[in-house]
């Protein structure tokens, strides 16, 4: 997967390890958390493949655009949005303009209850003052970690932001047709485990036990992305990793990463990584030989939090200032 935990590990002001972990072959991401029970890290983005986690997740975007793909709908939100996912549900995007940014804030499944369950919301349902009142809650628990002031004030700006967010909770509203869900959530776990054999569509739609067309309607609905262009971005990836990692010629990087050879392996990563096979070995080279930060060789580049992200948050409410 291209999850943000593939390429680094989120980190909150403190400088303490907000771990994220990916399960092999699977798109479920694995989160996990401090004792505050909180990851909050800001990133530029090119783009993240559908995955799911069982934490729930707000995301304010700080600049450009994104379209993301959430439940069964496709949105473009740009700086000065917000989108709120909800548990276990699968999202995916990709960046439309340069320099996209965003700020993220996970919350761990644990600070909710049968009492106090993590809120549901369906994005587009706000109110302006509602998005107000939520980024001003953002806005000081950000400036609170940038100043990394007493954690009992932090735990309290934590549950201020989520009884913000409660307040909007449309749960009779948000309809998630988890029949559908699950399905695509296979499909994906499938393609992740068998990404290097010959796979096909029906393939899948077979040992799922439903109809090509169903499966491929779904899946590009939910995931949004087709089958070959998920499957294409799965191999890209593994790709990746022995390029980086191993001198395997790339002929046989190919055909273990399920490519029918070198010039389909050439293609994909032209279309997806903007420049060739060896091209990308030779300045992962370059880039360890010379101590540089490998931006060019990730899907997303973490930034500092720090008071530049608390102004960029202000600037769309101007009533914080």
């Amino acid at each position: 997967m291209f999850p943000f935990s593939v390429t680094q590990q989120p980190r909150m002001v403190s400088q303490q390890q907000a771990g994220t972990a990916v399960h092999e072959g699977s798109g479920y991401e694995l989160i996990s958390f401090d004792a505050e029970k909180l990851n909050v890290f800001a990133a530029e983005v090119y783009y993240c493949e559908p995955h799911w986690h069982s934490a729930p997740e707000l995301i304010c975007i700080l600049a450009g655009e994104f379209s993301v793909t959430l439940g069964h709908s496709t949105s473009v939100f740009a700086a000065g949005d917000m989108l709120w996912i909800n548990p276990d549900e699968i999202h995916s995007l990709e960046a439309r303009a340069a320099n996209s940014q965003l700020l993220t804030i996970q919350f761990a499944p644990n600070l909710f209850d049968e009492t106090h369950p993590a809120p549901l919301m369906e994005n587009g349902s706000l109110t302006q003052q509602q998005a107000n009142d939520i980024r001003n809650s953002v806005i000081a628990l950000v400036e609170h970690l940038v100043h990394a002031q007493p954690s009992f004030s932090r735990i309290a700006l934590i549950y201020q932001l989520l009884g913000t967010l409660a307040v909007q909770d449309d749960r009779q509203q948000v309809t998630i047709r988890n029949k559908d869900q699950q399905l695509v959530k296979y499909g994906i776990e499938f393609i992740n485990q068998h990404f290097d054999d010959e796979l096909t569509l029906t393939t899948i739609a077979d040992n799922a036990g439903v109809s090509y067309h169903h499966f491929s309607r779904i899946f590009k609905k939910i995931s949004g992305y087709n089958f070959k262009e998920y499957l294409t971005m799965i191999r890209i990836n593994k790709a990746k990793r022995l390029l980086k990692d191993t001198q395997i010629p790339i002929t046989d990087i190919s055909y273990s990463c399920g490519f029918s050879g070198h010039k389909q392996l050439i293609f994909a990563f032209n279309k997806y990584c903007r420049m060739t096979p060896m091209a990308f070995r030779k300045r992962y080279i370059t880039a360890i030989n010379a101590a540089e930060e490998l931006q060019v060789m990730t899907d997303s580049r973490f930034l500092p939090l720090d008071e530049g992200v608390v102004t960029q948050l202000r600037r769309f409410n101007p009533m914080s200032l």
